[in-house]
């Protein structure tokens, strides 16, 4: 009689253990009948299910990625609301939950379970989505709220995808991406200024923003800011020169940054650069020398406040003055006793500087046309 109750136990842990492997075949059959079932898909287009084409877009081969957009761009507009169930599609309950479960199990369980699953397909399909949504350019305005949804709650690796797509629709999408710009994420920071960059000048609007961004903490969102600005272009100048002029820190030298691409605009940006040479913030003057000589300027105030700039107290300012004045080449003649001097400055970087820019002044002027000399006469 005492033995009973040991017997008992055993056979407890045995029913538990059959009715576990029992509950696994179940889900393996259920797996399998599910994978196998036959199902409707919608929007075909020559023959292929839109999903088919969208997928198409990640291929390694260059000429079945070209098939598959010249297909989405014959498809135009009539291809946007496949897409848009495409971007918001999710993986069926069944598949996430087999695939959490595969974690689990056993490694000698796990090969037989997955090879009869297919694979979660929930990301590339959002990828190849978006992909196909930047194809159809402004014919994808519709698609504007599942992409700024996509965005700021996607996949990470997927929302440069969709912010990509946003700035192809063009306006229409700005004020999804401008939305994003104060999302807490820096990745999303950093993607929505991508597809305003995209935007170019119709971005216009969202100057202040781009500004305000100058600022921001994380280097990247800062230098896509930067970024942004520059491809809107001389509607930013205003705004920029404000900048340059009333902010301070990494405001002033990001707006400097942007303001150095604005080659039609440099008198309008000159003085307020050169203003800001008389910063207090090393870096600050860095930049504005560094701005001056990008907007390629050779008036008679900028080489004399880059000239003076070679006796600042910092090394690095005086460095970008002796690398700014050599992008003018002959132009910056009237620095060279300026340059002559600095030649004797303690730092070798700066002594480097000097004479590499003293010696292209020099190249410059020998091979400047003089007055009456044929423009070729000197050109071997």
């Amino acid at each position: 009689m005492p033995d009973a109750p040991a017997q008992a136990v055993p056979r407890a842990k045995l029913w538990r253990r059959v009715a576990l492997y029992v509950g696994l075949i179940l889900l393996c059959l259920a797996v399998v009948v599910l994978a196998l079932r036959p199902h409707k898909e919608a929007d075909v287009f020559k023959g292929k299910p839109m999903r088919q084409w969208a997928a198409q877009l990640l291929a390694p081969g260059s000429d079945t990625r070209a098939q598959a957009s010249a297909v989405f761009r014959e498809m135009g507009s009539s291809a946007v609301p496949g897409l848009i169930s495409l971007l918001e599609s999710r993986d069926p309950i069944w598949r996430r939950v087999l695939w959490g479960w595969t974690l689990r199990l056993p490694p000698r369980l796990r090969p037989g379970l997955v090879r009869h699953s297919p694979v979660p397909q929930e990301s590339a399909a959002h990828q190849a989505a978006a992909m196909a949504l930047s194809l159809l350019g402004t014919n994808a305005a519709p698609a504007v709220p599942a992409l700024g949804h996509a965005l700021v709650s996607g996949e990470r690796e997927n929302r440069w995808y969709a912010a990509d797509a946003l700035g192809a629709i063009g306006k229409e999408a700005l004020p999804a991406l401008t939305n994003a710009l104060t999302n807490s994420e820096p990745e999303v920071r950093a993607a929505a200024l991508l597809g305003l960059s995209k935007l170019g000048p119709a971005a216009e609007s969202a100057v202040p923003q781009l500004i305000e961004r100058l600022g921001d903490n994380k280097p990247e969102v800062r230098d896509r800011a930067v970024q942004a600005l520059a491809s809107i272009g001389p509607p930013a100048v205003p705004a920029l020169v404000r900048a340059i002029e009333q902010e301070r820190g990494g405001v002033r030298q990001g707006a400097a940054r942007a303001a150095g691409s604005m080659f039609a605009r440099r008198r309008v940006l000159e003085p307020a650069l050169l203003e800001m040479l008389q910063d207090d913030d090393p870096a600050s003057r860095q930049q504005a020398i560094m701005s001056l000589a990008a907007l390629r300027g050779s008036e008679e105030p900028v080489i004399l406040g880059l000239a003076a700039a070679l006796k600042d107290p910092a090394p690095e300012v005086r460095v970008a003055a002796a690398k700014g004045l050599g992008e003018m080449s002959w132009k910056a003649q009237p620095a060279v006793p300026a340059l002559t001097e600095a030649l004797k400055d303690e730092s070798p970087a700066v002594r480097s500087n000097v004479a590499v820019t003293l010696g292209r002044i020099r190249e410059s002027e020998a091979r400047r046309p003089k007055a009456g000399t044929a423009p070729n006469a000197l050109i071997p």
